[in-house]
């Protein structure tokens, strides 16, 4: 298959994803949510990682009877830390924990995922600064530590093989409409 520019993908579904109304967003998310819940990994799972939803991404659930874990940038990775409810803005405008204690990858069950793009083959795009790519490259390549879904919405399945060596394969991607798997 022809290599086509994730930078063109990213673009394209950017400009898709922004132009949802809230009311969308919210009923979308909440197809995800139904799904997602009813997954055997998210209900036994102990330490689950989620993000902070922002630029119109899937909003989820916080679960109260979960360790729930934030990513925060550090470098060109990510570390993970216990939510607090206490946040600041990184520099791309995104809710980050203020707690520096690291929360050991090892010891996290699954680590939801957002993005923009996504194929058949559970590759996927993100904004492009390769962070869980990064962070995430041994224990997916290894087939170890947590479960990694995607979650985003169906109209971001794209037919193209984008993805190079560096990107991680996904175990699942969890949509409004379907779970791929």
């Amino acid at each position: 298959m022809i290599q086509i520019s994730k930078k063109l993908l990213r673009d394209k579904l950017k400009i898709k994803r922004r132009a949802l109304l809230e009311n969308e967003v919210l009923s979308l998310s909440e197809s995800i949510t139904k799904r997602l819940i009813k997954e055997p990994d998210f209900k036994n799972c102990e330490n689950l990682a989620i993000y902070m939803a922002s630029n119109k991404e899937p909003l989820l659930p916080i679960p109260k009877n979960k360790r729930i874990l934030l990513p925060k940038i550090d470098g060109n990775k990510l570390t993970f830390h216990l939510h607090t409810n206490r946040f600041k803005k990184n520099k791309f405008g995104i809710k980050e924990p203020i707690d520096k204690e690291v929360f050991p990858i090892s010891k996290i069950q699954l680590i939801l995922i957002p993005l923009i793009a996504f194929n058949s083959d559970l590759y996927r795009i993100g904004y492009g600064g390769g962070y869980y790519d990064k962070t995430l490259q041994n224990f997916a390549k290894n087939k170890t530590g947590p479960r990694l879904w995607g979650i985003g919405y169906d109209f971001q399945r794209v037919s193209t093989n984008f993805q190079n060596k560096f990107d991680i394969k996904l175990d699942k991607v969890i949509t409004d409409k379907k779970i791929y798997v």
